[in-house]
């Protein structure tokens, strides 16, 4: 006498692979925030020198805030890099555990307050500047 079940062991996968998506849907606002805002005030940022002829030269850009646009280059990797794993989930079974999907937690938020700090940083930086700036 043999007893059937519903069990399907696809079923026991989708509240991970849910979560997979979720954390691609948190990884986005960061790179899409800074291609559409964030880039154009870095460029804006740019130093520029007024030539003798009345036209102005743009200098290089401080390391610094360089530094911030590579940051924002690098963000797309996450949302690459989270896509991969959740594609990947379906054939490597220890991606498809909790363990996996907190680690990348992990490394999303890191790397999510990494950014967010150094930015604050140079805004802070920037604006304590323009305080102490003789008139």
């Amino acid at each position: 006498m043999s007893v059937e079940t519903d069990w399907n062991p696809r079923s026991k996968r989708l509240p991970i692979l849910t979560a997979y998506l979720a954390l691609l849907a948190l990884a986005l606002p960061v790179p899409l925030l800074h291609h559409y805002y964030i880039d154009g005030v870095i460029e804006s940022m740019r130093p520029a020198l007024k030539l003798a002829d009345g036209h102005w030269s743009p200098l290089l850009m401080p390391v610094p805030i360089l530094f911030l646009r590579w940051l924002g280059q690098l963000s797309w990797g996450l949302p690459c890099a989270l896509l991969a794993l959740f594609i990947a989930s379906f054939r490597v079974e220890s991606l498809g555990r909790w363990e996996s999907v907190g680690q990348v937690a992990i490394v999303q938020c890191a790397s999510t307050t990494f950014y967010a700090c150094y930015a604050t940083f140079l805004l802070g930086s920037q604006w304590l500047a323009c305080i102490h700036r003789a008139p």
